[in-house]
Order: C-alpha cells, then structure tokens, then sequence
C-alpha cells in the first residue's frame, strides 16, 4: 500500500470515528431526554394513582434492579454481538416499556412491565461506558465521560423543561403523555445506535469475568450502588410524601440539578485525568457523608433541595471507578468487568430500596435509611484509600 493510500485510509478512519461520535452524541442525548421525561414525573405517577406507601414503592424499586443482577450472565450471552449492538436491542426494550408505563390498569401489572423496561435499560448501562471508551481510542477517557454526562445532563435539562412547561399548560394531562413521549425519543436512540460503526467496539472479549485483581473495583462499585440507591430513591420520596413537593416542584428540582451536572460534569472528567482517581474520589466520599448527615438531621425543606442538588453533582465523580477500571484491566476484559460491575452494583441496588422502605415504614422515621447512608459512605472513604495514587495502574495500600 502506497503512502498516499494509507494516508487516505487514515484520513477515512478519522472522518468515520468523527462520524460516530456525533452519532453516539445524539443518541446519548435522545435517550438522557426520554429518560428525564419519564423519571421527572413517575414518582408523582406512583404516589397520585397508588397512594403513599413506602414498602409498596421500595419493593417496585428493587424489582427493577433484579435485571442488574444478571447483566454479566446477560452481556457473556450476547458476546458474539458488538456493544453497539447490544446498546441497540436494550434501548429498543427500554422504549417501548417506558411507553407503556402508563397505560397498565394495576401496581402488578406496572410491576411486570418496569421490570420488562428494566432489562432493556441495563444492557444499555452495561456497555455504554465501554462505548465511550472505546471511540476515545485510549486517550482521556475520563474527559470524553464526562463530557457524555454533560451531554446527558443538558438532554435532561430539555427534557425536564418540556415537562415542566407542559405541566403548566395542560395541568390535567395525562401521565401516560409523558410516558410515550418519553419511549419515543428513546426508540430514536436506539435507531442511531445499531448505526455506529466498528469504532464503537471493544474488539474480542471474554464472557464472564471475576478476578482478584479487580476486587477493589468491585467493592467500590458495590458500595456505589448502596448509597446511590439510598439516596435516589429516598431523597425524592421524603420530598414528596413528607414535605408534599408537588411534580412541578421536583421537576424544577431536578432542571436546576441537570444545569449544574452539565457545568460541572466535563470539568470533573478532565480533573480525574489530571489527578487519577484517589483524591476525586476521596472527596466524592466526604462530600457524601455531608449529604447524607445533612438529609439525616435537617428538617427544612430548603436544606434538603440544596442537599438534594449537591449529591447529584458530586454523583459525576464516579466517573474515577470507571477509569479506574479502564487503566487495570486487562485487553479484552473491560465490557465483561464493567459488566460484572453493574451486577454487583444491584446487589445492593436489590436489597436497599425494600430494607429502608422497611426501615422508614417500621420506625416511622423517613431519616432512618439516611444513617445507613452515612456509614456507607464512610466504609468508601476507607476503600478509596487503597487507591493508587497518581495514574499508577497498580492499587497501593494506603
């Protein structure tokens, strides 16, 4: 081959790499859109057509994770398909279940079809990151995350805005309004994403992966999805059922939130660059341990918002667990570890919702599952120590 045709090819490398992140950017974004549409007003949904109960609510959150559980087994199933392809047929699931979210005629019958949703949704999250890794080409990945969460959270902003506008104007709307338009916009993602071209793959991978090297990433990851679900779902609970924020309310709540994620989200990718993740993430845990002591003891409304939008921005340091990931593992391994991870993730993302539901419910005392919220956070602090420092690529005692 001539220098003039390698140059050539080169130059066609770079224009379709060009080409699928602006596709991938779109449909990050139709997806984040959908997904504000349905998630700004479905715990208003639940709380309007199935009263307040806390167990009721915690026990549907847990049946939507059971999917999480089996994302490694489910990922090592479809191994034979790119990631890209895998994204598709999750994005497609999740579609058309967020449509018909609010057209089922009972709690159970909502129950089958969020857990139906579900699947799609976590084959998604499984392989997005990988995605994204894989079209940065190994050169600052924790950037490029964080400026997809960036594009997310704008996504969001939009979405959460049209919601709210339309809450405005046609206050009688119904919720299943919200929800097919919601479906649609994701369906579009999913149209883009079977698009992306081999730049989109992370090459040959293994099905299952479970390695001593990468227990630390697991214990983070686990700890992760404890604290997320605590406050996730318990913050916008107490919101709701205690202080009675209305739906314009929390999705006003949640526009401010999704402005502050796409200021900060880019700039917190570039710092874990810069720093690695030891120091990002050892502040992420301390900021945490505020929140959750703050949620615990404070009984202001206005406290709470402000607690509320401070958790959500420091949730983007947890990009530094996947670049984390990124700089130890081993080729061939990253989608099925990240895989692994998202399944260790809901192993608490199963338990938690329906222990503090029983927690509050039992003890009539929302700011229960919020203690257990502050330990949690303090064990991370601990585990974040045994970080490596700087971009070494080997874990280092503190």
């Amino acid at each position: 081959m001539s220098v003039a045709d390698e140059e050539a090819l080169s130059l066609e490398q770079e224009r379709s790499l060009e080409r699928d992140w602006k596709l991938f950017t779109a449909l990050t974004f139709l997806f984040t859109f959908g997904f504000a549409i349905y998630s700004g007003v479905f715990q208003n949904y639940l709380q309007h057509g199935f009263g307040n109960k806390p167990v009721l609510f915690g026990g549907l959150e847990s049946m939507r994770e059971i999917p999480g559980l089996l994302a490694a087994l489910t990922a090592g199933t479809l191994v034979m398909l790119a990631e890209a392809h895998v994204a598709a047929v999750g994005l497609a699931i999740t579609a058309v279940g967020i449509a018909a979210t609010g057209l089922v005629p009972s709690f159970g019958s909502l129950a089958m079809i969020t857990v139906f949703w579900s699947i799609g949704f976590h084959l998604y999250a499984t392989v997005s990151s990988a995605i994204t890794l894989a079209l940065a080409k190994g050169k600052e990945g924790g950037r490029h995350l964080g400026r997809m969460a960036g594009v997310g959270a704008t996504a969001t902003i939009l979405g959460l805005a049209l919601s709210w506008v339309a809450s405005q104007l046609f206050p009688d709307l119904s919720y299943s309004v919200y929800f097919v338009a919601g479906g649609i916009a994701i369906f579009g993602s999913a149209v883009l994403c079977w698009l992306l071209s081999a730049h989109a793959e992370g090459g040959a991978r293994s099905r299952i992966v479970l390695r001593r090297e990468y227990s630390l990433y697991y214990l983070l990851i686990f700890l992760e999805g404890c604290r997320r679900q605590i406050f996730s779902i318990f913050a916008g609970f107490a919101l709701i059922l205690i202080y009675h924020v209305p739906v314009q309310g929390m999705l006003l709540l949640q526009f401010i939130n999704s402005i502050m994620i796409a200021a900060t989200a880019p700039l917190i990718g570039r710092v874990i660059d810069k720093l690695g993740e030891r120091k990002p993430l050892t502040f992420y845990s301390i900021g945490l341990i505020v929140v959750f002591c703050g949620y615990a003891t404070s009984r202001t409304v206005g406290a709470l918002y402000a607690l509320y939008l401070i958790d959500n921005v420091l949730f983007s340091f947890g990009l530094g667990f996947t670049t984390y990931l990124n700089r130890i593992v081993r080729p061939g391994e990253l989608t099925p570890c990240l895989a692994m991870g998202v399944t260790m993730n809901h192993v608490a993302a199963v338990t938690v919702p329906i222990g503090g539901a029983l927690l509050w419910e039992h003890y009539h005392n929302y700011q229960l599952p919020f203690w257990v919220g502050v330990g949690i956070a303090a064990v991370s602090l601990v585990a974040t120590r045994w970080l490596p420092k700087g971009h070494s690529a080997a874990p280092a005692n503190a």
